[in-house]
Parts: structure tokens; sequence; C-alpha cells
């Protein structure tokens, strides 16, 4: 409850409405994963799925290694309102080992990676703001 206090908060004082701001941040999030999941054959880009409600349970069959395509379903599936949960899920069998660091292009993960810059970039605009 406090990230969407924070959110509407922020919303009021930028003059900004907290649906288009809510949409941006998790589009940046979203994208940011995408970007940051290591490469070898582009399974593992292509394996995220965007779901709103619940997670997905099934894992797309496709290589992604431009990540395009997971990017043009986020950009698709994003609700343009607050209030309802998005989420980015992957189901392939070794995502978690990635994202705990099993490879060099991705040691710090893509996940918590890309939460830590959404938090960082969130506090600034709420201080730069004085939220």
């Amino acid at each position: 409850m406090a990230f969407a206090d924070d959110v509407r908060k922020f919303a009021v004082r930028a003059g900004e409405s907290s649906d288009g701001i809510v949409r941006a941040v998790t589009l940046s999030l979203f994208n940011g994963i995408i970007r940051d999941v290591p490469v070898d054959t582009g399974r593992a880009r292509g394996s995220f799925e965007t779901t709103v409600g619940q997670p997905a349970t099934t894992t797309p069959d496709r290589l992604d290694p431009s990540g395009r395509q997971a990017m043009a379903e986020i950009e698709a599936n994003v609700p343009q309102g607050a209030g309802q949960e998005t989420y980015i899920a992957s189901n392939l069998p070794y995502i978690v080992q990635l994202e705990e660091g099993s490879s060099k292009q991705a040691p710090e993960g893509f996940v918590r990676r890309n939460m830590d810059r959404i938090e960082r970039n969130l506090k600034k605009a709420i201080r730069d703001n004085k939220v």
C-alpha cells in the first residue's frame, strides 16, 4: 500500500495522473528486466509473459534474442489504469539460477537489479517533488 500511496502523492504533486505514472513505471521495470536477461539462444528472454490478475503458468516456446517480442507483449498487456495487479513471469526451470547470477552476463541478476533501479528513481522523484 505504501508504494501505491507514494505514486498517488507523486502524481498529484507532479500534476500527472497516477494511471499514467503506474503504467510508465511498470513498463520501465518490465522492459528493463527483459533487456538485462542474459542471452545465449534467446530462450530466456522469450520465456517472459506479462499478465494481469495472476502470473502466467505457461512458458511460451519462442526464441527472442533481441527481446522485441517480449517487450511488445509488455506494451500490449500492461493496463492503462492503476489498481490492477500486473505480472511478469518466466517459468523456465533455470530462470532462478540466471537471476542468482549463474551467467557472467548478468551476475547481479535482472529482476532485483531493475527493482532497485525503479525504487531509487521513484524515491528521487518523490524527494525532488517534495512529496
